[in-house]
């Protein structure tokens, strides 16, 4: 079913240090229990082939999640969006998987939300030997600003995943690659026959959820903030449910954690 691929990365020697435990903060109730032995990488001092090869993708195609959540379990922070649990050892990771995907597949509430846009080739990334990603959005509504950076300013035409009844404008037919889908899955199939196996999606929480139901995640990358979001509100059903996922490999910097998971056989 899977294919093997090759990222050749030549690692002379990996910035890891052992540890008995990998766990995140205490003040994190979800997390609490993620208790595991591995390797931990530190990304204050890494290079990013280092980084790159501690996340590279074992087959292809691979559907990676990668999300960020506060120490006390939120998926934003307090202005509403994931950029206040941030910071720029965290994007710079963003930015590499992102850099090591065909595609980046987001929610288009969370693509407004957080101010996405089309990806350009970045020259930190050159030693991947890639192509910048695409850009895919799903959305019901295709509502969109079509003169934002969403779909102008990068390297490929955006792709637009859409459901419901809404008729595409002739406008954003021009601007945007457009499918009609019924559920994620059928996302994920069109991704894979538009040879673009390698697929990041990085939320929101609603279409994390559906891929995570359909049993489609092949991956969840979880950074820990050391932020409280102080925001109440209840599952989005997108969180790691530790009964079926393990830790693979963690990273640290500063006080953020990042857990890599992998479905248990």
């Amino acid at each position: 079913m899977f294919v093997e691929i090759g990222l050749s990365l030549t690692i002379p020697s990996l910035r890891f240090f052992e540890t008995a435990e990998c766990t995140v903060p205490k003040s994190n109730e979800v997390w609490a229990h993620a208790s595991i032995c591995c390797m931990t990488l530190d990304l204050s001092t890494a290079t990013l082939p280092e980084i790159a090869a501690h996340y590279a993708a074992p087959h292809s195609p691979w559907l990676r999640a990668n999300m960020v959540i506060s120490s006390d379990g939120k998926f934003v922070g307090a202005t509403g969006t994931s950029r206040d649990l941030t910071n720029a050892l965290d994007l710079r990771l963003l930015l590499l998987l992102r850099g090591m995907s065909d595609v980046v597949l987001v929610g288009a509430n969370t693509a407004r939300n957080e101010s996405y846009r089309q990806p350009k080739l970045r020259p930190e990334f050159a030693f991947l030997g890639r192509r910048a990603p695409r850009l895919a959005l799903v959305t019901r509504s295709l509502n969109f600003d079509l003169d934002s950076v969403l779909f102008h300013g990068g390297d490929s035409r955006t792709i637009v995943f859409h459901t419901g009844d809404q008729v595409p404008s002739k406008q954003l037919q021009e601007v945007a690659e457009l499918i009609p889908v019924n559920s994620a899955t059928d996302v994920i199939a069109k991704l894979h026959e538009m040879q673009l196996p390698l697929i990041t999606c990085e939320g929101g929480p609603n279409l994390l959820a559906q891929l995570l139901a359909a049993d489609l995640v092949d991956e969840y990358d979880l950074t820990v903030s050391p932020v409280l979001s102080g925001k109440s509100s209840e599952s989005t059903g997108a969180e790691v449910d530790l009964e079926h996922w393990q830790v693979l490999s963690s990273a640290t910097a500063d006080d953020f954690t990042f857990l890599r998971h992998t479905r248990r056989a």
